[in-house]
């Protein structure tokens, strides 16, 4: 079995206003400038999802729109259960992922980093608009590369 999945974490977000609903908070500046610049890596990379999940909150789903053009023919689901989700949750979803595929989870911390830990075993930090590549083969997760805005040129 060969499988890949990309982990990112939403793009940068307004800070909490109390008289928001957390679910409803926008991207800020940074968000909106630093998702089309991942982007632009992980097609560079070759990293090309052939699905892509999202969380239904409005930081995600504007994360997934500031990513460009290249991801508009993407297939995609926006999906309540990635926001805010269980490890649970989103290992239901990596299980669901088909063979010789490679899997987008637009998604959220803790969640993020906990995933890439429990399929990797690698504590890493995912700062805001992080992509982590996972590869799957013999029913063993590794993973291949991690980037962050802060990281690329």
């Amino acid at each position: 079995m060969n499988r890949r999945l990309i982990i990112l974490r939403h793009a940068n977000s307004s800070k909490h206003d109390p008289n928001q609903v957390d679910h409803d908070r926008p991207l800020d500046e940074t968000g909106l400038r630093d998702s089309p610049r991942v982007a632009r890596e992980i097609l560079n990379r070759g990293w090309n999802p052939d699905y892509i999940s999202v969380s239904s909150s409005l930081r995600t789903v504007q994360t997934l729109e500031s990513l460009g053009t290249e991801f508009s023919e993407t297939p995609k689901s926006i999906e309540q259960r990635l926001y805010l989700p269980s490890l649970e949750t989103l290992l239901s979803v990596v299980e669901s992922i088909p063979e010789n595929t490679t899997q987008m989870i637009i998604s959220h911390n803790p969640g993020c980093e906990i995933l890439l830990e429990k399929l990797s075993g690698e504590l890493r930090v995912m700062t805001t608009a992080s992509a982590a590549l996972m590869m799957e083969r013999n029913g063993r997760w590794r993973l291949i590369n991690l980037i962050s805005p802060k990281n690329l040129g």
